[in-house]
């Protein structure tokens, strides 16, 4: 029982009445806060607990799409890589064929002039030897004068206009 609210001799005053009344609603609200916020940190708990849940559903939906985006886009970045890859080797492929091709072409030109030259200089040299057998010196000192050069320009030059002749068209 409250301090104020004793049990007087007869009736009791207005000021009696009026402490009882201001310490029944003080109790009553201070119990009335009290069943409040329990049941605000009850209703606190659950409505954590049911949005714990709904975020941790959301977050494994979101979690799944950009793990399958990911796979996708990983996928295709390699296709793509390998379609690449594929092309640089067919390519390089199709480059070296040609670069084999214009070597062998060129290897059997500078072969056939080489030997066409050889054949006709050793042709030249054989009429001239017969004609000018009193000139065998002079010929010993031109044979020894001719040197690597002078036979191998003329054969390089065409070689080169020949090359290029062959990359114009």
């Amino acid at each position: 029982m409250p301090a104020k609210a004793k049990k007087t001799k007869g009736s009791p005053s207005f000021d009696e009445y009026k402490a009882i009344k201001d310490e029944i609603i003080e109790i009553s609200e201070q119990r009335f806060e009290n069943i409040l916020t329990k049941r605000l940190k009850e209703f606190k708990t659950s409505l954590m607990n049911e949005l714990n849940v709904k975020f941790d559903s959301m977050d494994s939906k979101f979690t799944g799409m950009f793990d399958s985006m990911d796979s996708k886009f990983t996928g295709m970045f390699n296709s793509m890589d390998s379609k690449f890859n594929e092309k640089l080797d067919s390519m390089d492929s199709k480059f070296n064929e040609k670069l084999d091709s214009m070597d062998s072409k060129f290897t059997g030109m500078f072969d056939s002039m080489d030997s066409k030259f050889n054949g006709k200089l050793d042709s030249m040299g054989s009429k001239f030897t017969g004609k000018i057998d009193g000139l065998d010196s002079k010929i010993n000192s031109l044979e020894k004068r001719m040197t690597f050069l002078t036979w191998f320009l003329p054969v390089f030059i065409t070689i080169l206009m020949l090359t290029l002749k062959y990359f114009e068209k």
